[in-house]
């Protein structure tokens, strides 16, 4: 997740574009309530077809909960563009024997497609999480996770992560935040996990090099972690995207009616092919979410 105000800028209209991170809810006090109107309005603002909802269930990301339930009700007359998502936060009832599973079930068959945002405050690895990513790997819904110093947490190089995409094999892994976007460069530093790093990015980055070795792992190119891995060396950037446009999904994470949203106009200006357009803003997207 990430805030930003004001909007506009140049679209990407030749391509069906599918949203992989939005939310919808009153979510902080300061804000005004963010409604599933509102979100269609300003999809139609950057020429969005299809968005994903995803609920907030996890007490250190904002001051009020958006969940499943109320996600589930507030998209109901839009089908045909919004997508629910599912959480649960790992950290319910008693921690040895909470079970997820059926609460997820449940979900799956009221139509959610994907399970997220996971902003849960643990270690990566902790068992109460790898809860989640065994029931999400067997109800075959995709998982999508924020990386940051505070919420699913892990050490420079991602370690814990990777023995988890190992352990959890069957489980499709969306990763996204500041911590996973500062790991495109293979010189991060303690400070970037929960910041934006700027200058030239250094080959060899674990991103890379997890998009490429397990086909389990993607990653959503949203919010403001997501546009600065891109900006900050266009040059390689261009490059990454052609690399991995079979591992990679367009998102905004919009939240707010004047949320200032950038992506688009970033992906625009890489001149990318058309395969990789098509493949990031829609086709990937397709597939996890069985369209």
């Amino acid at each position: 997740m990430s805030m930003s105000k004001t909007s506009g800028g140049s679209l990407i209209s030749r391509y069906k574009v599918i949203d992989f991170h939005t939310h919808i809810g009153k979510l902080w006090r300061t804000y005004p309530k963010f409604t599933a109107k509102d979100l269609l309005k300003r999809m139609d603002e950057l020429g969005i077809s299809i968005a994903c909802v995803l609920p907030l269930e996890n007490p250190e990301e904002t001051d009020f909960y958006s969940t499943t339930s109320s996600v589930l009700r507030a998209i109901k007359r839009y089908k045909d563009r919004l997508i629910p998502f599912c959480n649960v936060d790992p950290r319910r009832g008693d921690p040895d024997k909470f079970d997820p599973y059926p609460i997820i079930e449940d979900y799956v068959s009221k139509g959610c497609r994907g399970f997220g945002e996971l902003l849960a405050g643990l270690e990566v690895d902790d068992y109460r999480m790898q809860k989640i990513y065994r029931a999400a790997g067997e109800l075959n819904i995709p998982i999508v996770m924020h990386f940051d110093a505070y919420r699913c947490i892990d050490d420079i190089g991602l370690p814990k992560f990777e023995k988890i995409i190992k352990i959890y094999s069957k489980t499709i892994f969306v990763a996204h935040g500041p911590h996973w976007w500062a790991e495109i460069s293979a010189d991060v530093k303690p400070s970037d996990k929960s910041g934006y790093p700027s200058g030239p990015i250094k080959p060899g980055g674990k991103v890379e090099y997890l998009l490429q070795t397990y086909n389990n792992v993607y990653a959503d190119l949203s919010a403001n972690s997501g546009e600065n891995a891109l900006s900050r060396d266009p040059e390689y950037a261009r490059e990454f995207l052609e690399r991995n446009s079979l591992k990679l999904l367009f998102g905004t994470d919009l939240l707010l009616k004047s949320q200032k949203i950038e992506i688009h106009n970033i992906l625009e200006r890489m001149n990318l092919s058309e395969k990789a357009y098509e493949r990031i803003l829609y086709k990937n997207a397709e597939r996890l979410l069985k369209l």
